[in-house]
């Protein structure tokens, strides 16, 4: 694990890897921009951000981003005391980080993107709902129906299983967990206003603190010690005061622009843990994140626990994963 933290630690120092950082968030704002000049709708922008993202590297870092076509990514649940069927997101953002082949770290979440019209987002209450409190669901139809033949439930201790991706013109995109969109949702939408009030999103409030309460002894005495010994020259490296941008331990939960969410997404700060450092935490979670994996193929440079993980996807969705393989020798 100390290698872990010494890795990512050298790279917050790394010139070339903030050169990096800066061209792909350049590349996702050039591509969101020519798709708004050509005024194209929300699944055509995310095609954008996929063709965009997928193939890119640095060093270690693999991104891979898939289109699945298919029906849509529809899920059953009750609104309430009402049953009803939504989209669950029109993207999945996975990171995976491995040693040797075994998986040391896993995140994901679901976003679900909107459109602007003149910089206000029109939220469905319903699909609102599902993205922020993950009710058991129904895998009979749709975007699970390959998956699982019974009721699914996804544990969300960060509270960003879920989120939200809006689309701005000229070529941006905010990232909110669905949780924050809920709070700052008036009446049938949320505008650029409600977003941007910094008495209501600061940057100390932007960030969960993540520590899997699955993890034994040994990790606090291990983590602890690294953190007040060798590494005492990063000044926010304690985390109750952190900045928010310490590497794995971190979900965001608002990015102001791409800018915000490249930092938070390469630094393995987006969405909802499933495994880490040898636990399962999330394990419904985790099966359905490797099922997705497994149809890009990661498979063929991580070792997934695929065991009774059988069927085809075939839904209406963008599939988007970071991978760094901490074992593999350093090459541009």
């Amino acid at each position: 694990m100390e290698r872990i933290f010494r890795e990512y630690l050298g790279l917050l120092d790394d010139l070339n890897f903030r050169k990096f950082q800066n061209e792909l968030s350049q590349s996702m704002y050039n591509a969101l921009a020519q798709g708004y000049i050509a005024s194209e709708n929300e699944p055509s922008l995310v095609n954008r951000l996929v063709e965009t993202i997928n193939g890119s590297k640095f060093k270690k870092f693999r991104f891979y981003a898939n289109k699945i076509h298919g029906a849509r990514s529809y899920v059953e649940f009750n609104y309430r005391d009402k049953p009803t069927t939504k989209e669950i997101a029109d993207m999945v953002v996975i990171s995976i980080a491995s040693y040797k082949r075994e998986r040391v770290l896993q995140k994901i979440t679901f976003i679900q993107n909107k459109v602007d019209h003149n910089k206000k987002w029109m939220i469905d209450n319903e699909q609102l709902f599902l993205l922020k409190n993950f009710p058991k669901f129904s895998g009979n139809r749709g975007i699970f129906k390959s998956f699982s033949n019974e009721d699914i439930v996804f544990l969300n201790h960060s509270k960003c299983l879920g989120s939200f991706g809006l689309f701005m013109n000229p070529g941006e995109m905010i990232f909110l967990s669905a949780p924050l969109l809920s709070e700052l949702k008036k009446d049938k939408g949320v505008t650029i206003e409600d977003i941007r009030l910094p008495e209501t999103v600061t940057n100390a409030g932007a960030r969960n603190f993540f520590f899997p309460s699955i993890l034994d002894r040994h990790f606090y005495e291990e983590f602890f010690h690294y953190m007040y010994g060798g590494a005492r020259r990063y000044a926010f490296f304690n985390p109750f005061i952190s900045n928010g941008h310490f590497p794995f331990l971190n979900n965001s939960i608002f990015s102001r622009d791409i800018y915000d969410f490249t930092l938070d997404w390469t630094q393995f700060n987006i969405g909802e843990p499933t495994y880490a450092f040898g636990n399962v935490i999330n394990p419904a979670l985790d099966k359905f994140s490797n099922f997705l994996l497994r149809t890009i193929g990661i498979q063929e440079y991580v070792d997934l626990p695929l065991e009774n993980v059988e069927g085809k996807f075939n839904n209406e969705l963008a599939v988007l994963v970071m991978h760094i393989d901490l074992a593999k020798e350093k090459k541009g």
